[in-house]
């Protein structure tokens, strides 16, 4: 097994996901699956949906991400004054506007996420998951997912050049929530998907 350096990216460094190589290794087939195909064991665990879990796994990422750059705005602003000599950050009306802004959209996207998570488990619990449970859950993943990077744009936002640096916790923040928003099971075409099994349409292979 060799790993292949290539995660070479803007955000999410830190988690290493390089390509992983398997050469000349004969895999048994009851240690395969397809993914988002049925499961081959019994269990609230197996019946909860690969496909959506995934998704989940990388949109609470973003939530924490957002969490934190928040509160690194809020930290800074009763003390960072202008070089122009305006007043402290907590004293503008447009940081007060924006920072409640950005606290209804993460709560509202994280509420939905644990709402529809606790749903899905229900089901799983008891019996087989159905379609709109699932489907729900896919899109709470993407809602926070894009929610959480709109929040760290924000909060970069209010910060003006401190964003800028290198250093700065939120560059790091605006740069990995993007990372999370830009995942193939997070992108705008689940919107479209969800879109399409809220209205009763065929929908796309694969999802939710």
């Amino acid at each position: 097994m060799t790993i292949r350096p290539n995660w070479d990216v803007i955000g999410l460094r830190g988690t290493g996901s390089h390509d992983i190589v398997v050469s000349d290794v004969i895999v048994p087939e009851q240690w395969t699956l397809i993914r988002g195909g049925p499961a081959t064991l019994d269990g609230p665990i197996y019946r909860y949906p690969s496909v959506a879990f995934a998704a989940q796994a990388h949109a609470i990422v973003g939530i924490g991400i957002a969490r934190a750059a928040i509160d690194e705005v809020i930290a800074m602003a009763g003390s960072r004054a202008s070089i122009t000599g305006a007043p402290v950050m907590a004293e503008r009306g447009y940081v007060q506007l924006e920072i409640a802004k950005a606290e209804s959209m993460l709560r509202s996207a994280r509420s939905f996420f644990y709402e529809a998570t606790e749903e899905l488990w229900k089901q799983a619990l008891t019996g087989e998951v159905n379609l709109s449970a699932t489907m729900q859950v896919r899109l709470a993943a993407t809602n926070a997912a894009r929610q959480g990077a709109e929040v760290c744009r924000i909060s970069s936002g209010l910060a003006g050049t401190e964003a800028l640096y290198t250093s700065s916790n939120l560059a790091r923040a605006m740069c990995d929530s993007f990372v999370v928003a830009q995942h193939a099971a997070l992108n705008e075409g689940t919107l479209q998907s969800a879109g399409l099994a809220l209205l009763g349409t065929a929908i796309q292979p694969g999802f939710p």
